[in-house]
């Protein structure tokens, strides 16, 4: 009887295993495992969490009050939850636009999906073609049956959170995690689990403690030639050698802190990258991070808005501000030297002056004889005044005084003084500080002079391929855009690097290249300050190192780079790429005049030696060539005064030959009659003239002895 009860209890275990394989192996996921609702609930609440998205898939019919168990047990712990399923294509799009929500606004979005194994994989597939990854958005996954599949494991990116539920066995559930250990791809690690209760709290290690230690992990990190951030040296085998670099020196730093190690390669597009593109792709090194083909990229990466929307950035590593470069401005031209003392506007009143000295002193000599009715030469007169004072203003001596008088002489003193000490030493001392320092043309360093320039002059204007420069050229508006649109016109608007465009601006004299201004400036160091002028600061810009969306060891790098940002110990690798400029390419004098002061405090603070002074900077003998204008004047005065000597020639010879000819009513004669005659009119008009101030005068004597 006994055996018969042990065989039936046998038989009736093979059917109930049978139909509990059957069941397993059915195509939706239809109950959930004993005490599932209480294990979520503890490892939402050591997330910790406070809300959760319960995300039922196509391959689900777990029952209504299996999902009511755990939305009520949830909600009973101040977890908020929202039910969402993925049976249709709406739902499925709804919930996406819930994640694209989430990563647009950085809110937390943790999702507990319920589905198939091969449905999990296909939802993680979708998620990372989406690119629905951030640090605040988490993936769990329970996993009904067995181990979890390779092809998930390989699906897995390391940005994304992934943690996987699954349950070996009656009320024991294990949590596995991809972010777990920091020198593993595509593996789950076992972090916790639950019998009864959870092992440990928090659920999931933090990321800043997981990446404290990469364990000797290797990096590949592209790398682009941009002194003094990198120096590089590509290879024909494709392969590259960095000889040093400020940004070098900081991986370098980076990489004995975290413990890993990198290896630098050649990205296929020489170019840092600007912006995601209408056609849906981002050139550069910046793109190949957006694609998760790269981990990073340290160097001069501008942090700007259209870069945001595919990479992210640690903390700075550089204040910078943009500028534009241009080639030193040209002496002007020394033969007009001699004319350059005074602006148009002076010499425009000293010739005034000119003209109007004689007739004043005509008018103090003349006007007694006009009241007392003295029979002078007036004209005469008038012509000794106007050509003494000239004598007196080219500083020659004249003994021929137009009259003795006290009155005569005081004027004559007077203007003497001015002509020798004001106008005569002030022209003699800028033209002789203007010879001894030639001047030069005026630089370009404001945007609206730049746009003039291009405008007017001819100048064209370069920007680095696939830079920040390149995208507030292109987004910008006022004088940015309208200095886009004056660029379309140039045959060559992009360089490959900013070091070639500083090598064009050198060669080039009406070449402009828009850049960073630390690396303008650096770049000006080694060419030689004196060829280039530097505009002033146009924008403030910063630069970090740049990093997947969601790359869990950002807090890492932004440890150390903010620990050495604060130190100084990133300023002081900057300046010590100055240190290493060789010794004929040291800064000779300010590129801006009003780098002046800040060229004399950096120079103190980096110890080097110290340069000229502003004082002899430029400075250069006379030498006849500065003397040009002074002889080209001299000779306009010899022409001038050959062509008055001739003139005088001439009309002699005609006045000889008209005494010589008998006087008979002819043509000629008429018309010297016709002279005579309008010449005393003229004489008649002046008497009365003469009469008339005589007569007012002589009234306003008589009142006054009265």
């Amino acid at each position: 009887m006994n055996c018969y009860i042990l065989l039936c209890i046998l038989f009736v275990n093979k059917i109930q295993r049978f139909f509990n394989i059957e069941a397993f192996a059915a195509k939706n996921l239809q109950q959930i495992p004993k005490d599932f609702p209480t294990a979520l609930m503890d490892i939402a609440a050591g997330l910790p969490t406070k809300s959760l998205t319960v995300v039922r898939g196509n391959t689900t019919d777990i029952r209504s009050e299996d999902i009511f168990e755990i939305l009520c047990i949830l909600s009973d712990n101040n977890i908020q939850v929202i039910n969402l399923d993925l049976k249709t294509a709406e739902s499925k799009d709804g919930y996406f636009r819930y994640l694209k929500k989430g990563l647009d606004t950085s809110e937390e979005r943790s999702s507990l999906i319920l589905c198939e194994p091969e449905e999990c994989e296909d939802i993680l597939y979708e998620i990372t073609i989406n690119n629905y990854i951030h640090r605040s958005i988490l993936y769990i996954f329970f996993w009904p049956r067995g181990e979890v599949s390779k092809l998930f494991r390989s699906g897995i990116k390391e940005a994304i959170r992934v943690a996987v539920i699954t349950n070996p066995r009656p009320s024991v559930f294990r949590l596995y995690y991809n972010q777990a250990t920091p020198d593993k791809l595509n593996h789950l690690t076992l972090v916790n689990w639950w019998s009864g209760r959870l092992y440990k709290s928090p659920a999931l290690p933090p990321a800043d403690k997981v990446y404290q230690d990469f364990k000797g992990r290797i990096f590949n990190v592209p790398v682009l030639h941009a002194p003094p951030w990198h120096f590089v040296i590509y290879k024909n085998d494709s392969t590259v050698n960095v000889t040093g670099g400020r940004d070098d020196k900081l991986l370098s730093l980076l990489s004995k802190k975290l413990n890993f190690k990198y290896q630098y390669y050649d990205p296929p597009e020489r170019s840092q990258g600007s912006r995601i593109a209408g056609n849906g792709t981002f050139k550069g090194t910046l793109g190949l991070i957006w694609k998760r083909k790269a981990d990073f990229f340290i160097g001069d990466v501008t942090m700007t808005w259209e870069r945001l929307q595919a990479v992210e950035f640690s903390f700075l590593t550089l204040a910078d501000s943009g500028a534009f470069l241009t080639h030193a401005p040209d002496k002007l031209s020394e033969t007009l030297a001699i004319i350059r003392p005074f602006r148009w506007e002076v010499w425009l009143l000293v010739g005034a002056t000119l003209l109007m000295t004689g007739p004043a002193l005509w008018v103090v000599i003349a006007a007694p004889t006009l009241w007392q009715r003295r029979k002078r030469n007036q004209l005469g007169l008038l012509n000794n005044c106007c050509w003494f004072t000239t004598s007196l203003f080219l500083r020659q001596s004249s003994s021929k005084e137009p009259s003795r008088t006290h009155k005569a002489r005081l004027v004559s003193i007077l203007i003497s003084l001015g002509a020798t000490y004001v106008i005569g030493d002030m022209y003699s001392a800028n033209l002789t500080s203007l010879l001894a320092r030639p001047a030069r043309e005026q630089p370009i360093g404001t945007l609206q002079a730049l746009e003039e320039a291009m405008r007017y002059k001819g100048y064209e204007l370069v920007v680095e391929g696939h830079s920040s420069s390149m995208a507030i050229l292109q987004n910008g508006t006022g004088v940015y855009g309208r200095l886009a649109r004056l660029m379309r016109r140039q045959r060559i608007q992009r360089v490959r690097s900013v070091e070639v465009g500083v090598r064009l601006v050198l060669t080039k004299r009406r070449v402009v290249i828009l850049g960073g201004r630390e690396t303008l400036f650096y770049d000006t160091e080694r060419f030689g300050s004196h060829n280039f002028h530097l505009s002033e600061k146009l924008y403030t810009r910063y630069s970090a190192v740049a990093l997947q969306i969601g790359c869990p060891y950002l807090e890492s790098f932004n440890n150390v780079i903010m620990t050495l940002f604060e130190a100084g110990i990133l300023a002081k690798m900057t300046t010590d790429e100055y240190k290493n400029l060789p010794e004929h390419s040291r800064r000779s004098e300010p590129v801006t005049e009003s780098d002046k002061k800040e060229t004399s405090d950096a120079m103190e603070n980096t110890q080097t030696p110290q340069t000229q002074t502003e004082s002899t900077i430029g400075l250069e003998p006379v030498s006849l060539r500065m003397l040009r204008g002074a002889f080209c004047l001299l000779s306009i005065g010899y022409f001038l005064a050959a062509v008055v000597l001739v003139t005088e020639i001439q009309v002699h010879r005609k006045k000889e030959k008209i005494k010589t000819v008998e006087p008979f009513q002819t043509a000629s004669t008429k018309r010297k009659s016709a002279r005579v005659r309008v010449k005393q009119r003229f004489e008649r008009i002046f008497r009365n003239i003469y009469v008339f101030l005589d007569k007012a005068l002589r009234h306003d004597a008589r009142e006054y002895q009265a």
